[in-house]
């Protein structure tokens, strides 16, 4: 796969059974569940790094609003083992590193598409496949 995040890279054409758009906590659950289940994914995500909310709004005094531990995946027991919060509510910096470390963990930044935008999104319910291009001129079909 090219270096997704290389400004000058060639548009990229995919025939996947997911595609995800967004990077967040949700699009890298799905992300990794979707490898579980044995299906071809992709993640667009327009940003340059992992974490959704946490990765845009860096504003002085951001935090969760629940305790962490509540924030945190519960897919993998050994990821609740390898992470310790340092506050109740964890501040945005922390969240951030943690969504870092879980992409590092399960290994999904080569399945992003980072710096990448969808300019478009269409279902064809003749073949019952989506079809989603980018702002870098990707063309991706996707069953889900």
């Amino acid at each position: 796969m090219p270096d997704t995040a290389s400004p000058d890279r060639s548009p990229i054409t995919d025939s996947l059974d997911m595609a995800i758009v967004g990077a967040g906590f949700a699009g890298m659950y799905m992300l990794y569940r979707a490898r579980r289940m044995g299906l071809a994914a992709r993640v667009i995500e327009a940003g340059d790094g992992v974490g959704g909310t946490w990765y845009w709004n860096r504003y002085p005094g951001a935090r969760c609003d629940v305790e962490s531990m509540e924030y945190s995946y519960q897919f993998s027991e050994e990821l609740q083992q390898d992470w310790s919060w340092s506050e109740r509510y964890a501040p945005q910096s922390e969240i951030l590193r943690y969504a870092n470390h879980v992409a590092e963990r399960f290994d999904l930044r080569g399945d992003i598409h980072f710096n990448t935008r969808v300019t478009a999104a269409a279902f064809d319910e003749d073949t019952n496949r989506w079809t989603i291009e980018t702002d870098r001129g990707d063309r991706v079909t996707a069953r889900y």
